[in-house]
């Protein structure tokens, strides 16, 4: 997955609001983009979405 947009419609990640953060060993973030999918980042890249790419 690009750690630098949203997998379904390509939001820039920087331009998203504050993340929630859970602190562990290494940094889980959930982060909401502007199109409504849930992005999960691990160590800021992008590991999973709730909602599948969008096809062009």
């Amino acid at each position: 997955m690009n750690s630098e947009a949203c997998p379904r419609c390509g939001w820039p990640l920087a331009e998203l609001p504050g993340a929630a953060t859970r602190p562990a060993t290494h940094r889980l973030e959930y982060v909401r983009c502007v199109c409504g999918s849930w992005l999960a980042r691990l160590d800021g890249e992008v590991v999973g979405a709730t909602q599948a790419r969008l096809t062009r």
